[in-house]
């Protein structure tokens, strides 16, 4: 069997047929890089004058204090955050995203917006209750009476223990901290899937039942 040169395998067809590939693998990968982004998140959150206008100061922020903050200077704000950092709409761009919890005596969950819309800033010089809703009453702090606990973004939200799925979406991602996570889910703490069900001390069951 002879073996031509090159020339004779190439014409005018494969080279367009390679180029659309081509085209067609970069787009993707840059496609996937752009929905990955959270330019967005930071667009939004630098603009001191539109934070402030919004009533949330405190969400200022620039790239290079995130960089600083976090100690990650190449992470996305959704890699922790979830949420939408492509969105200009701030209802979009917030959707799915984690967030404290307020949790009632009932042990349910409270409308943030409805119980205690201001920040959670801390307060006060007692550490324990600090970054607990409070009111200025009388020169002051007193705590809201509706709010038992606050709870991070990091728990479930029906259970509020520690959530595998949320941890897989955001620490425990392949180019954050996978071993950890992989690790952490073989102990005890993390296995004990009926002690993380438990809600009350007695019913339905409970430690002390």
């Amino acid at each position: 069997m002879k073996i031509g040169s090159l020339s004779d395998y190439i014409n005018l067809k494969t080279v367009i047929i390679f180029l659309l590939q081509f085209v067609l693998v970069v787009s993707l990968l840059g496609y996937r890089a752009w929905t990955k982004s959270s330019a967005e998140c930071v667009r939004c959150h630098s603009d001191n004058e539109k934070m402030k206008r919004l009533g949330y100061p405190q969400f200022y922020l620039t790239q290079k204090m995130v960089d600083t903050e976090s100690k990650h200077p190449y992470v996305q704000c959704r890699d922790c955050h979830l949420g939408n950092g492509r969105a200009k709409e701030p209802g979009k761009a917030h959707e799915g995203m984690l967030r404290p919890m307020l949790v009632s005596d009932a042990g349910e969950v409270l409308d943030r917006k409805t119980v205690y819309p201001k920040a959670l800033m801390p307060r006060g010089d007692d550490a324990i209750r600090q970054l607990l809703p409070q009111e200025r009453e009388d020169g002051s702090n007193s705590l809201v009476s509706e709010v038992r606990n606050v709870l991070w973004h990091d728990r479930d939200r029906v259970t509020f223990n520690f959530d595998p799925e949320i941890a897989r979406k955001t620490c425990g991602k392949s180019n954050c901290h996978p071993d950890q996570l992989k690790q952490f889910n073989t102990t005890i703490m993390a296995t004990n899937f009926r002690q993380r069900t438990m809600r009350t001390w007695l019913e339905p069951y409970g430690p002390q039942n």
